[in-house]
């Protein structure tokens, strides 16, 4: 009997970027061990599934929309999935939008670390075109098209 997961790695991590993506926070907290420990740029580490729950509930009722677009992903490994996309935060005519490269160690179909890397440098210029962009439409940035 064949125990292997249904998923690989790079599908996990991917379900992951697109349920986040489409603000489908349900999913996505499905696909997250009970354990995992999700690191960010800037950000202190939120460890367990209840505390990243409560993080995506804190975007849904701020109403701060989280858009993703996968740009690559690749698998690194066998257990290791890194993922570029393009990762826009609104809220009205705010629009923080950025690059950010995701790796994710996937064990059983769930991933149980979760590191999200961006360059302070773009994100500083992100915020400064965003506030340009409330003021002036055109400069708002609008997500790509997706590439996988």
């Amino acid at each position: 009997m064949n125990n292997a997961p249904l998923w690989s790695p790079q599908d996990v991590a991917e379900r992951f970027v697109d349920a986040l993506g489409s603000g489908d926070y349900e999913i996505a907290e499905q696909l997250l061990a009970k354990d995992v420990v999700y690191r960010r740029t800037g950000g202190r580490p939120l460890r367990g599934r209840a505390a990243i729950a409560r993080h995506f509930r804190w975007h849904a009722r701020t109403r701060v929309a989280m858009q993703a677009v996968l740009l690559a992903s690749e698998q690194s490994g066998c257990a290791v999935a890194v993922t570029d996309r393009v990762t826009a935060l609104v809220y009205g005519p705010l629009r923080l939008q950025f690059q950010v490269r995701g790796t994710f160690e996937v064990d059983g179909g769930r991933i149980v670390a979760w590191r999200d890397e961006a360059d302070v440098r773009a994100v500083a210029r992100a915020a400064a075109r965003a506030v340009a962009g409330v003021v002036y439409a055109p400069a708002r940035p609008t997500l790509p098209r997706a590439v996988i």
